[in-house]
């Protein structure tokens, strides 16, 4: 009763003041690059410090060492606003003043396309799948998106060098369907195998997957996302249902899990050996056990990506399952995840049902390099991939002037059945990931396979690529 109190009043504190704040001050409008002394965060850490609310601001921002953006105000708006709420349960609505509340519904007016999705677990958990960057089109919706080019090429593949360019596009829709409910629809357009083929006639043959970014086999526009996610008893419950994409919500990881952004072979983006499905129908649950312990469960359709859409449909006969654990702790400002899972795979109706499990995890070691580790097994005698592990980690600001570069570096290993691979296959990549400005970055990434698709007598290869990205 008392979390639903402190809901019912966060929204009332959000709805109670419109008519007092008959214009939105001038000083409190927001850039995108926000700096400590701009009046709305010096507000904010006013309204902190007042109603004793910590961790609204990073520490870098508040030592001054660091800008931050809309995003991260939006964010510090709805901390004050839920904990100012909780203020007023416990000692009455004296408690907060009411230049308090008109100011706070100012920032709110300023920052309404941040607000859609910041009051959600879905924006902590998705922050860069979604995007950073939101344009309010209306009250109620707000839009962000991105594009993304890859120029990748091999050194040393036997019988022949490829070289390949793959572009793709996404626009993000993010519908406030009520104040716990959000819709968000992916629209996707993509170009080019990549240099690891089509999947019918490989290129350069791996397990590995080299282009995370390519799967397409020509020029595709389609709905790659669409659904609706609603949080109950104060977020600690979540439900996401509709066309949904399983590997984003389970086998996460800080570091090593977008290919858009992170590394580019897709055995460093998820465990090369759980069998993910297709984009499809299906829903994941989300249930916040303890302040640092998650449980989730997700289940879909394992026949999404089958010739036959039809059989998408399917879900219960021909489906996928999944669960998984997650443990988060904070040590300072060091943050780590922990995450076991294990899944259950019925989309081949003339096998039986293939198990794997895994566990994944990243770890803040200083503000700069956060390290991350991998491991999946699966039953082999369903897949013809048994086994896999990566490590590696990114450390920012490697030089003085370019404290918001990364540095990427990882090493994995993917292990077959003797039925097809002599050994294991071996992969190095490493990336410098060069942000031009608040909306571009550029990468430079080197790959270094050995053993390729695990046979031994095979040559290694070099595969060099340049990924630009661009956000809006």
């Amino acid at each position: 009763m008392r979390k639903k109190m402190v809901v019912s009043l966060a929204l009332m504190l959000s709805l109670m003041v419109p008519q007092l704040a008959l214009a939105l001050h001038p000083e409190l409008s927001v850039p995108e690059k926000v700096e400590l002394k701009h009046k709305a965060c010096q507000e904010i850490m006013r309204l902190g410090i007042k109603y004793k609310v910590e961790g609204l601001f990073s520490k870098d921002f508040e030592e001054g060492k660091a800008d931050c953006t809309r995003m991260d105000v939006a964010a510090a708006v709805q901390l004050l606003t839920e904990k100012m709420a909780e203020a007023v349960v416990k000692e009455g609505a004296q408690a907060v003043d009411k230049e308090d509340l008109v100011l706070l519904n100012d920032l709110k007016e300023e920052l309404r396309g941040e607000m859609l999705l910041v009051g959600t677990r879905t924006f902590q958990s998705r922050y860069d799948e979604l995007g950073t960057r939101f344009t309010a089109l209306t009250k109620n919706i707000s839009l962000s998106g991105g594009l993304v080019g890859v120029i990748q090429g091999s050194i040393g593949n036997e019988p022949k060098d490829y070289a390949d360019v793959v572009g793709r596009g996404d626009l993000v829709f993010n519908f406030k369907v009520g104040e716990n409910t959000i819709a968000v629809i992916d629209v996707e357009a993509t170009g080019g195998n990549g240099i690891d083929g089509d999947g019918v006639t490989p290129r350069v043959s791996n397990f590995s997957t080299l282009n995370g970014v390519a799967g397409s086999t020509g020029d595709t526009v389609r709905f790659r996302e669409a659904w609706v996610e609603h949080a109950a008893l104060n977020d600690r419950l979540i439900l996401t249902a509709g066309k949904i994409d399983l590997s984003n919500y389970f086998d996460s990881n800080a570091v090593a899990n977008d290919e858009n952004g992170q590394f580019l072979a897709g055995a460093f983006v998820h465990s090369a050996v759980l069998p993910f499905p297709a984009n499809g129908p299906g829903a994941r649950l989300e249930a916040k056990l303890a302040e640092p312990l998650t449980f989730g469960l997700g289940y879909g359709s394992g026949d999404a990506g089958s010739d036959d859409s039809s059989d998408s449909a399917d879900i219960f006969d021909h489906g996928f399952g999944i669960a998984e654990l997650g443990y988060k702790c904070k040590t300072g400002e060091l943050e780590g995840n922990y995450r076991i899972y294990a899944s259950l795979d019925g989309s081949n109706p003339d096998t039986k049902k293939g198990f794997a499990f895994g566990v994944s995890l990243d770890q803040q070691i200083t503000d700069k390099l956060t390290l991350f580790a991998r491991y999946g097994q699966s039953d082999e005698d369903v897949y013809e991939l048994k086994k896999a592990w990566s490590a590696g980690g990114q450390y920012a600001g490697l030089f003085p002037d370019r404290k918001d570069d990364v540095l990427g570096f990882a090493y994995g290993q993917i292990q077959a059945i003797g039925d097809i691979a002599d050994s294991q296959e071996k992969l190095a990549e490493v990336y410098y990931k060069y942000k031009v400005s608040e909306q571009i970055e550029v990468a430079p990434i080197a790959q270094y396979l050995i053993n390729p698709a695990g046979i031994r007598s095979a040559d290694n290869v070099v595969v060099l690529a340049l990924r630009s990205q661009i956000s809006f």
